[in-house]
């Protein structure tokens, strides 16, 4: 027969099909075996030179597990990567791999760790150095290998990177400005100029994400997106921001300052620059505490991902388990009970701004441990004389004080106060004893910066829920120090508005004060004695007194049984029953509907005598239970007295219902921006909660002109609009004759209220007055320091390392100079009475000042594309 051979040429032969096709399948094994074994011999060559390029210092005890899973590959049984135009594209092909996920990312961690030092002094090297040192020009190199090189714009598929002996591979890349995205043996690599533009972007908007700049990337290459891109970015993202966090911990080693206290300690010079000179500030520090459950990690994402970022922002777990179970238990004071009842509004908190304390809170929710916790590292870093601000600073005092730092807190004088907004919230007793505005030294500070922190940090809670917990804290240690130096810039600015409200207020209250106490014949010391008198009045009606109640209940329970006694009486009061004679059938009696009415009657009228009598067992053993011995009638004076009462206690009741469904509202009115989803929620909510006010409402103004003395009537407007709920309890209380008391005259609390304000102004500006000099001892200092360390660094060899520090020295005198501009303008407000400002004014700081003087500091928005723009500008000039 005729076949075609291999050659693709005809010819004759006598041999049977058979035989043609088993030799055929002989000749097709040959050639697999053969192309199994060169691709076995490429495979072990690929492994030797990733190891040799990882240098003699690089311990791999996997390395000849890894040669024998490449030789357990069968034809397609295995996994080949494929050079696209952007990133490795891995084309998926089955194998077994007997290597978890958790153990790639262990040995891949500890490869790149191992590299870190050799990669930060090639990242230095590359940043500082000559250019023709850059690229190893001065050495002869010893190894060259390609890698595909991606840029912003650029691409370059075969990029020849030159290699010298005992030197990694990323080294060689970060020689020449890239960065592998493979700790062993790079086949990609990142433009360095290009992780730097995600890092600066990242740095100003949190929520935007690895996974929108690898499509970015992918758009402006013309590729198509896919997962592996993103971890291959990912992964060399990380180490990008390993090497900088490893250098900044060098800069601060070298300028003499604590890796762990710094940013409590030292990071703003307005808190912790003392001077020896200056007055003495009480409290001396003010900090603020809340705690947040938008930024939460659902449990096990990226579980597979073992290694830790360490974060100088975030309390060891150790620390807050210190904290478990110390609260000892105390006896109940029901008097005080009575009457705090805040902390039924307000949930606990767990985070200390001052620069940022942060405890994670797992699954347990916000417990004391993580407050105490806190509140023990502020004392130990800060010291004595601290105030601390709240949502329920009124609990807080009582769980520290019944805690294992119970003692410490008392030895260091800490004062716990609740932040201004939440502290209208808490009953009137409480904001006299709580709430800043009546504490000594707060000044006119809110306390609520966490509350700013965690409306900002929200931002990125959307990329990082289902993070792994290394890129959970790394997105939020990013953010926070991103925050610390935004708000060390705007440090001045804060400095020049506060000293303006303080200024304001004092020239627009004065006035009002003077005109007010001479009208009325008061001294400043009325103002205090009527906070002392409202305090110690509203602590005598902290618990209803017992017979009050004892006598209400025991008129309700008369009131019941004379209702019953009426009702059985009136049944009574007709002897007989009225028949007509179509009540009755000619055969037998009484009809049907006749039979069925007298029935009624007659179950009727024994259930209104079995109510009477029940009701007159409950009178009875009310009597006997309380020894009353002589049943009250209705015109004993005891009984009109209790009547009395009763309906004030019905009015009260209503007032505090009104009170409760403004409270909520305020709640939902006090929550950050949210998402649609739950602004819809809100929405509805407040409606629903404005309905139920007007009802309440309407229940009150027809029981308040009832009352001795009657009591004012309120519009929706005014109920809505009030500022104290502590108001409530002036409505409540008419018993006592509170109108006649002088400072429950609405004037009154009113000009007192501007009183403590003019007080606590007074008390900011001189707080200010001090600040004002740290910041202006520190620009100065902090730029000589500097100086002195770029010299020290130099003498002793460390050119790369001083470089660094000139080019943080660069950045830090730029702001300074800023701060001495903001300084001077401050000391020309009217009425200033703080230090000199520096003397030296610096052109550019100026300009730069007077151009941001009518921008609007609530535009966000324009802000991050101002910050953008200049990011992007930076990049280019490199």
């Amino acid at each position: 027969m005729t076949v075609l051979d291999n050659s693709h040429s005809m010819r004759t032969t006598t041999t049977s099909l058979t035989q043609i096709r088993r030799e055929r399948l002989a000749e097709e094994q040959c050639r697999a075996e053969q192309l199994r074994a060169e691709h076995t011999l490429r495979t072990k060559m690929l492994l030797t030179e990733a190891h040799l390029e990882a240098g003699p210092d690089h311990v791999d005890n996997n390395y000849h597990d890894l040669m024998t899973d490449y030789e357990q590959w069968v034809g397609d049984d295995g996994e080949e990567t494929v050079d696209g135009p952007l990133f490795s594209e891995a084309v998926s092909k089955h194998r077994q791999d007997k290597w978890t996920r958790t153990q790639c990312n262990h040995h891949a961690n500890a490869a790149w760790t191992q590299q870190i030092p050799a990669l930060v002094e090639a990242y230095l090297c590359w940043r500082h150095g000559p250019e023709n040192h850059r690229h190893g020009a001065d050495e002869p190199s010893h190894h060259t290998f390609s890698v595909s090189g991606v840029g912003i714009m650029d691409f370059s598929p075969h990029l020849l990177i030159q290699q010298q002996d005992n030197e990694v591979a990323n080294a060689a890349l970060l020689h020449h400005g890239f960065l592998g995205c493979s700790p062993v043996q790079p086949t990609v690599a990142i433009r360095l100029e290009c992780l730097e533009l995600y890092h600066q972007i990242r740095r100003h908007q949190s929520s935007f994400g690895i996974q929108t700049f690898t499509k970015v990337l992918c758009a402006l290459h013309n590729v198509t997106y896919s997962s592996s891109l993103r971890v291959q970015f990912s992964t060399a993202f990380d180490i990008y921001l390993n090497m900088l966090h490893n250098i900044h911990s060098r800069v601060n080693q070298a300028l003499g300052r604590d890796p762990i206290n710094w940013r409590m300690n030292g990071a703003c010079p307005c808190c912790s620059f003392e001077q020896s000179d200056e007055p003495k500030l009480d409290p001396r520090r003010l900090h603020s505490m809340d705690g947040n459950h938008s930024a939460k990690r659902i449990d096990g994402s990226g579980s597979t991902d073992p290694h830790v970022f360490v974060s100088n922002f975030f309390l060891a777990d150790a620390a807050v388990e210190q904290s478990k179970d110390n609260v000892r238990s105390r006896p109940v004071d029901r008097i005080l009970n009575q009457n705090d009842n805040c902390t039924e509004n307000w949930t606990a908190a767990r985070a200390v701004e001052e620069n940022k304390c942060i405890a994670e809170m797992k699954r347990s929710g916000e417990l004391a441990k993580y407050g105490l916790a806190a509140i023990n590292r502020m004392l130990d870093v800060c010291g004595k004389d601290q105030g601390l601000g709240h949502d329920i600073g009124c609990t807080s005092c009582k769980t520290v004080t019944s805690s294992s730092i119970g003692a410490k807190a008392q030895e260091h004088n800490l004062v716990i106060a609740v932040n201004a907004f939440h502290g209208y919230a808490h009953n009137c007793r409480c904001q006299l004893a709580h709430h800043p505005l009546y504490l000594e030294g707060f000044g006119i500070e809110d306390l609520k910066t966490c509350k700013r922190i965690f409306s900002s940090s929200n931002s990125a809670c959307g990329i990082i829920r289902h993070a792994s917990y290394f890129h959970w804290v790394q997105y939020l240690d990013l953010h926070f120090d991103q925050w610390d130096k935004d708000k060390y810039i705007e440090l001045s600015n804060f400095l020049r508005n506060n000293y303006a409200q303080a200024l304001h207020m004092i020239e627009e209250y004065t006035p009002l004060l003077n005109e007010f106490k001479t009208r009325k014949s008061l001294t400043d010391h009325a103002f205090f004695q009527w906070r002392e008198e409202e305090s110690e009045f509203l602590a005598n009606l902290a618990l209803e007194p017992p017979s009050d109640t004892i006598a209400v209940a025991y008129v309700e329970e008369l009131e019941k049984l004379q209702r019953a006694e009426a009702t059985y009486g009136s049944m009574t009061g007709v002897p007989f029953l009225t028949y007509m004679p179509a009540s009755f059938t000619s055969s037998s009696g009484l009809t049907s509907q006749a039979h069925r009415s007298s029935k009624n009657a007659e179950a009727e009228l024994l259930a209104v005598l079995r109510r009477l009598c029940l009701q007159m067992n409950v009178v009875e053993d009310f009597e006997r239970r309380h020894g009353i011995d002589q049943r009250w009638e209705v015109s004993d004076p005891r009984y009109q007295q209790a009547h009395e009462y009763s309906g004030q206690r019905h009015f009260m009741r209503v007032v505090e219902e009104l009170e409760g469904l403004v409270v909520q509202r305020m709640f939902e009115l006090s929550k950050p921006p949210p998402g649609y989803k739950m602004h819809k929620y809100i929405s509805k909510a407040i409606t629903r909660r404005s309905g139920a006010i007007r009802t309440a409402l309407e229940k009150y103004n027809t029981l308040a002109p009832l009352q001795v003395p009657p009591r004012p009537t309120l519009d929706y407007v005014d109920v809505i609009g009030y500022a104290f709920l502590g108001e409530f309890e002036l409505l409540k209380y008419s018993r006592h004759d509170l109108i006649t008391k002088p400072w429950a005259v609405p004037e009154n609390r009113e000009m007192a209220v501007k009183f403590f304000k003019v007080l606590r102004s007074h008390e900011e500006i001189t707080r200010l007055n001090v600040e004002i000099g740290r910041l202006g001892a520190w620009v100065q200092f902090e730029d000589q320091q500097m100086l002195s360390v770029i010299d020290s660094l130099r003498d002793e060899g460390s050119i790369m390392l001083a470089a660094e520090v000139q080019r943080e020295y660069a950045e830090r005198h730029r702001i300074n100079n800023l701060h001495q501009v903001r300084l001077h303008r401050t000391a020309d407000l009217t009425g200033y009475s703080g230090p000199p400002p520096p003397l030296v004014l610096h052109k550019q700081a100026l300009i730069a000042d007077s151009d941001n003087e009518d921008d609007d500091e609530d535009s966000d928005l324009h802000d991050e594309a101002s910050r953008l723009a200049n990011v992007i500008s930076h990049i280019v000039q490199q």
